[in-house]
């Protein structure tokens, strides 16, 4: 957009810009988690979808910061509800043996949009003159049209969902659940994963783009954008196959969390020594896809840590939580980047990644504390709370028919 005239003083704005998306989640997200809980997901989903079309036909016109911030705030933040209804939905919908494969799916796309993403905008942004940003918000906006009509067909699992939210049960405050170990720690979990994996979305572009002599790769936007976009290729392979395969066939969550957590550290010391494009790309996407796995793996132990009827008001809470590090993160880390070139120079163009490391030990810190029952090995045992995934779905239901013989064999007591 021409907000800055350094692309070495980029980090000043394009911090801004992100933080401003996440910040209007924190106004909502609790409260979308209450939406769910009562009405369901649909309203939700349905929110989400309407501000992700309207926030891109409006940000393609769009020629001044201020104007770029208010529509991110407002349709894209305060609408967006999805990150409240993926964890729910995937526990509902598969139950604690699969979630992990369905959550894996989700963050596939999710992960592999965000890295591709940057890629296409580079590629595409300029080429309609006097609104430069109008072509690439046209494909987001083209996505959320195609969601919608995606929307309009799916019914069975919106059903499991709000059956699971129905099922009688003897309630309990929810804000007694917040306070209930491992709750507390999962917050400042998610909080922590929160503020890497934006943190990893800003300082990786800035630093590719930042000039050799400051110790960055010097890149255009378009080598930034291939590179994140190979990046994004193997990002949609891990996720959808790799992750999925290793939890919990082979590896605990806990353990995975573990792995994922020293792998990151190890990953953000290197990566800024990185001397060539093809290293830069090998570490970056190794980088991205540990610290992007620590997302699933925390709304896993966040279902696994509570019973289904608090599950939306919990993730709801969490996803608050989680979104003030998001928000925190693209600011902090893209001004501390821009100073620390400033300041020192080539010497100080590390210390974002010192930062992420140090983020990951964090990680690895609180996964030594948590306690076995959030790998889904035990059920949540209280007098008032059912075991997560306890109501199981018979295959012959799924689709929303159940074959008559089905139904008698469901009735008939056991020889």
């Amino acid at each position: 957009m021409h907000w800055t005239e350094d692309k070495n003083d980029a980090g000043f704005v394009a911090g801004w810009l992100q933080s401003a998306n996440v910040c209007g989640r924190i106004v909502t997200s609790s409260l979308w988690g209450l939406v769910m809980q009562r009405h369901g997901p649909k309203p939700v989903l349905a929110a989400t979808l309407f501000g992700s079309l309207a926030g891109g036909i409006l940000f393609s016109f769009c020629t001044n910061l201020a104007g770029a911030m208010c529509i991110r705030f407002i349709f894209l933040g305060m609408f967006n509800g999805w990150p409240v209804l993926v964890a729910p939905c995937a526990a509902a919908v598969a139950g604690d043996a699969r979630q992990t494969q369905v959550l894996g799916l989700i963050i596939a796309c999710g992960s592999g949009t965000q890295l591709v993403g940057p890629g296409i905008g580079g590629w595409t942004y300029g080429l309609v003159p006097g609104y430069p940003a109008m072509l690439p918000s046209s494909i987001g906006c083209i996505l959320a049209i195609a969601t919608i009509a995606v929307f309009l067909r799916v019914r069975r699992a919106f059903e499991l969902v709000e059956e699971e939210e129905a099922t009688p049960k003897l309630r309990r405050s929810s804000k007694a659940a917040l306070f209930r170990f491992p709750v507390p720690l999962l917050l400042w979990m998610r909080f922590c994963q929160g503020f890497a994996v934006f943190g990893v979305y800003e300082a990786i572009p800035l630093w590719l783009i930042s000039d050799k002599a400051l110790g960055g790769l010097g890149l255009s936007e378009k080598e930034v954008g291939s590179l994140l976009s190979r990046s994004g290729l193997w990002s949609i392979i891990y996720f959808s196959f790799i992750m999925p395969s290793l939890i919990p066939k082979h590896l605990s969550p806990r353990f995975f969390s573990i792995l994922t957590s020293c792998t990151a550290g190890v990953t953000a010391v290197l990566l800024p020594y990185a001397s060539t494009v093809p290293l830069a790309n090998v570490l970056h996407l190794i980088f991205a896809c540990t610290f992007v796995s620590q997302a699933a793996v925390n709304m896993q132990f966040t279902n696994n840590a509570t019973g289904p009827q608090d599950r939306s008001v919990i993730t709801g809470v969490a996803v608050t939580v989680e979104t003030i590090g998001k928000a925190l993160s693209p600011v902090a880390m893209s001004w501390l980047f821009a100073w620390s070139l400033q300041r020192f120079g080539k010497e100080g163009h590390d210390l974002v990644f010192v930062v992420l490391a140090a983020l990951a030990l964090m990680q690895l810190t609180c996964s030594l504390f948590l306690p076995s029952s959030v790998d889904g090995s035990e059920a949540v045992q209280t007098e008032d709370a059912s075991p997560v995934g306890a109501a199981k779905v018979p295959a012959s239901k799924i689709g929303g028919m159940q074959h008559p013989q089905a139904s008698l064999r469901e009735r008939s007591p056991p020889p």
